[in-house]
């Protein structure tokens, strides 16, 4: 990253309803500054006219309904289908990619901030975990991601299994990782990883600058 040298970039990533947004709403409170890919992907998705025009091309009219993303339909496609799924990557990506960079750009980062995160739950299939200086991927059992996602997005069982089938699995999301939090569905024990990383992360990146 041509940015500040000393400051680094954590990525965090994990299956849908793993709880990475909470574990990066925990460090923000810390004063970290995070980028959300995800939440920035479903702006851009309806802000930029190219994005709009190659959605359409590739999955349909359907993808947008009354001029804003069809989430529910676009969903669909891409978490039962790998191949669609990269598609839509390739697409939105370099959007947020750039994105990105205008935003690290114009944060007023403090001279005590170490690093920032970047949130994305397709952060290798992106390719941007290869911007980062270390990973954090989050797991979680089961039966917890399927009842925190039927609770947030109002979708069925069956719909939830087939996502999270035809995301890449912890397994390989895990080789490439540099710290693995296991959130058990305890919100205090998730806040106490958070302060945990956070010291460690501070401490590791000091030594590797002085």
């Amino acid at each position: 990253m041509n940015v500040i040298k000393k400051i680094k970039l954590i990525g965090i990533t994990g299956k849908m309803g793993s709880g990475k947004s909470l574990f990066s709403f925990f460090l923000k409170k810390k004063g970290i500054s995070v980028y959300s890919s995800d939440q920035r992907g479903k702006i851009l998705m309806n802000q930029v006219k190219i994005i709009k025009q190659n959605i359409i091309k590739y999955f349909g009219k359907d993808s947008y309904r009354k001029n804003k993303i069809n989430k529910t339909y676009l969903s669909e496609i891409v978490f039962k289908n790998p191949t669609a799924l990269k598609l839509l990557c390739t697409i939105v990506h370099p959007w947020i990619s750039l994105d990105f960079k205008q935003w690290i750009s114009s944060i007023k980062i403090q001279k005590k901030t170490l690093y920032v995160i970047k949130e994305s739950a397709v952060l290798f299939e992106s390719n941007s975990y290869k911007e980062c200086d270390f990973i954090i991927t989050i797991t979680s059992p089961k039966k917890n991601m399927i009842q925190r996602i039927i609770k947030r997005d109002n979708i069925n069982e069956n719909q939830i299994i087939d996502r999270l089938k035809n995301q890449i699995s912890n397994r390989q999301r895990e080789k490439k990782s540099n710290f693995i939090i296991k959130n058990y569905s305890y919100t205090y024990y998730l806040q106490k990883e958070a302060d945990r990383i956070h010291k460690l992360l501070e401490k590791l990146i000091t030594q590797k600058n002085q």
